[in-house]
């Protein structure tokens, strides 16, 4: 009988997870109250150079209004449009002249701040599809909390699918007692090779969770990005907080 213990605590362990798993994807569906949210959304962008220096050419900033009320509203900020205005006009008389803000306006889309709004259904797709899943227990800042990691698939579009190798994607979130997300991250880390040539990619984006009556937003998030190889070096973080009203 003995010699079945360790399968019998593997089997314990497997239901436990699944059901930590489960148990997140109920908790996720009651967080999906329609709740109109307005505020600002304070958005950073770096990039930095070999040596890991900021480039302050390549540095942006951006502030932008949104309401969910009646769908979701988003309003630019008069020195906002003129400084992109200005940026656009150097780009034009110089196509080598960087335009960090209009790069930055078209990451904080309108589909990035409704994922912030409506994070339970993010996070429910963002952990559609793992392979396997994990339970343990964390401490975050100090409180208890339980750690979820789901080891997550390859999903890229079919030719980038065939030219990445060693692809790792886990994807983290953080739960309190009660089961509601406190936090998540996820790691990505591969290569992308084309015959004998290959670059390293890795890429870390997470954000920070807070109930507003009943709706799970994504209160603050971060996305690092490092490639290199081939003299296709790049490093980049973007940081973004919703200040709510």
């Amino acid at each position: 009988m003995r010699r079945w213990l360790p399968l019998l605590a593997l089997t314990c362990a497997t239901v436990a997870h699944a059901d930590a798993a489960a148990d997140l994807k109920a908790k996720l569906q009651t967080l999906r109250a329609d709740t109109p949210i307005k505020g600002t959304l304070d958005a950073d962008y770096q990039a930095f150079n070999a040596d890991g220096v900021a480039d302050k050419a390549k540095a942006a900033h951006l502030q932008l209004d949104f309401d969910s009320k009646d769908g979701l509203n988003i309003h630019l900020r008069p020195e906002l449009v003129q400084s992109l205005s200005t940026e656009e006009a150097k780009n034009v008389a110089n196509p080598d002249s960087p335009t960090p803000q209009a790069d930055l306006l078209r990451e904080m889309s309108a589909i990035h701040i409704q994922h912030a709004l409506s994070a339970a259904d993010a996070l429910l797709r963002s952990i559609e599809g793992a392979t396997s899943s994990s339970a343990k227990p964390a401490a975050l800042d100090g409180t208890p909390a339980t750690q979820l990691d789901f080891v997550m698939p390859l999903k890229l579009p079919k030719d980038q699918a065939e030219a990445a190798k060693d692809w790792q994607d886990l994807f983290t979130v953080w739960v309190d007692a009660q089961g509601v997300p406190l936090r998540f991250q996820e790691k990505i880390h591969g290569k992308f090779c084309k015959f004998l040539l290959c670059v390293d990619f890795e890429q870390n984006y997470g954000g920070t969770e807070r109930v507003v009556d009943g709706r799970l937003v994504t209160v603050s998030a971060f996305q690092e990005t490092q490639q290199s190889g081939h003299g296709l070096d790049f490093h980049s973080k973007t940081v973004s907080t919703l200040k709510l009203q």
